[in-house]
């Protein structure tokens, strides 16, 4: 089963894909990750250091030619799920022409739903233990530190990221809302779409998700 996640800002994408590979031996391919992964002392490297250090998007002729690297490694096998491509309709044509070099094949692309106010409160309540980098909310009564601000396993200060407020996390949900329209459209033309509330618990998201695959 090969999958693409689609969600706005604090969705729980993460905690979903980690959920399916645990259970499915799924891999994550995260579109963020492959940049990152890319050798900072390479020309390569060097460059899109470069692009992001002016917080702008590396070219997805770049982003593009790494996902083909990485889903010709033999580690797909059991399926995977793309996380964060595509973003938008011209990387859905690079991902099909992608897999029809490849072989491969999208079964489903996975919306998850959530609204504005509900993505936000979990943005500003999101603590993390610096040392073994549990999540905290202290807004959503999700996970909340047992004694405020201090970790329950570590016992040390929670910290805060810095793009964890509001402007800007206005501009990324923006940002998916202009980005992602089209690309939801087209999978949902095809069939291909599940949507999802990711409003509740993510055990309730991954049961609404397995119940819609097994039909």
């Amino acid at each position: 089963m090969n999958l693409i996640l689609i969600a706005p800002p604090a969705a729980g994408k993460g905690t979903l894909a980690s959920m399916l590979v645990e259970k499915y031996g799924m891999v994550t391919i995260s579109a963020g990750e492959l940049l990152r992964g890319v050798d900072p002392n390479t020309e390569l490297g060097k460059q899109i250091r470069d692009i992001q250090s002016r917080r702008e998007l590396v070219d997805d002729s770049i982003t593009n030619k790494l996902m083909e690297d990485r889903l010709s490694q033999q580690d797909i096998n059991n399926g995977f799920i793309l996380d964060g491509y595509p973003r938008h309709m011209p990387q859905v044509d690079a991902i099909n022409d992608i897999c029809e070099r490849l072989n491969l094949k999208i079964d489903y692309a996975v919306l998850l739903n959530v609204d504005y106010d509900i993505a936000l409160k979990r943005t500003l309540g999101r603590q993390i233990c610096p040392n073994c980098k549990q999540t905290y909310n202290r807004l959503t009564g999700v996970n909340p530190p047992k004694v405020e601000n201090m970790c329950n396993d570590c016992n040390v200060e929670l910290v805060t990221r810095n793009d964890d407020n509001e402007e800007t996390f206005k501009k990324g949900f923006e940002a998916y809302l202009h980005n992602c329209e089209p690309v939801i459209e087209y999978y949902k033309s095809r069939g291909m779409l599940i949507e999802l509330d990711g409003s509740g618990s993510a055990t309730d998201t991954f049961e609404q998700f397995e119940s819609i695959i097994r039909k």
